[in-house]
């Protein structure tokens, strides 16, 4: 039996508004009471994660920042991971194209060499906002990730860059085709699904992961029942060719999912 649940939230929970919808809040709620666990993993911040959690009033475990902090449901890190100063500091100081928007993340704060409308646009109304600022004068003791936004074909000489440069001292990932993260090497959600999965004394053959992004694979590939979404990235498909499909997130293709399993268990039980 599945006793646990693990969703990305955009591209995977959330619709084209970003947010949950009806649907898939019920689905969550009708998981939970039948005494499930459920556990949001993104790559946003926990700011943002909280703010969504609150909304739909269900107590529950975030994997935030692709795994770089764990929260538990009364909101203590129970896991964490920063990015080596010397390596934010490194990158910090490096020249990119113009074009190329470089974002870093504290506990407390967004910074960015410039903030872009497009990344705006899909905030979750959470009161955390880009802040404009020279990046290579902040202190980098407390940095979560780094992100870059910019068009594929400007992000692909980054990824080889850093990852030549910074061999395994990092985690790079394509969380969308337009948005490289830059994490520690031993950072990523599935890293956190196990940090989770130990907190609440249960096991990786109990759990459902559900993903549509390269930043999901790990965690995807360690849980029992991997997920992926209709509208998924054509690399996540490759890399996992024998992972269950569910219908796309504007379909609410997790509630679609979820629903199945707690009705297939239901008859064996």
């Amino acid at each position: 039996m599945y006793k646990i649940a693990v969703s990305d939230l955009d591209g995977t929970l959330l619709g084209a508004d970003h947010r949950i919808s009806a649907n898939t809040r019920d689905s969550i709620q009708r998981w939970v009471d039948k005494g499930r666990k459920f556990v949001i993993a993104t790559g946003r911040h926990y700011i943002e994660a909280k703010s969504l959690q609150q909304s739909i009033d269900i107590p529950i475990y975030l994997i935030t920042s692709n795994g770089a902090r764990v929260h538990n449901r009364e909101g203590q890190i129970i896991h964490q991971q920063n990015l080596d100063s010397d390596i934010a500091q490194g990158i910090c100081d490096t020249k990119f194209d113009d074009a190329v928007q470089i974002n870093l993340f504290t506990d407390h704060n967004w910074y960015a060499n410039y903030c872009i409308p497009e990344l705006d646009a899909m905030g979750l109304d959470a009161g955390f906002d880009c802040a404009a600022a020279d990046l290579s004068a902040l202190d980098k003791s407390n940095t979560i990730k780094i992100f870059f936004w910019a068009e594929p074909e400007l992000l692909q000489p980054i990824y080889e860059q850093l990852n030549s440069r910074y061999g395994d001292r990092i985690n790079l990932t394509f969380s969308l085709e337009k948005c490289l993260e830059v994490m520690h090497a031993s950072t990523n959600k599935g890293e956190a699904v196990k940090a989770v999965l130990k907190d609440k004394g249960l096991q990786l053959a109990e759990a459902v992961a559900f993903g549509d992004g390269m930043n999901d694979v790990e965690m995807l590939s360690v849980v029992a029942k991997p997920v992926l979404m209709a509208n998924s990235q054509k690399a996540l498909r490759r890399a996992l060719p024998d992972a269950e499909l569910t219908l796309s997130s504007k379909e609410h293709g997790v509630a679609v999912m979820m629903n199945q399993i707690l009705s297939e268990q239901d008859t064996t039980e």
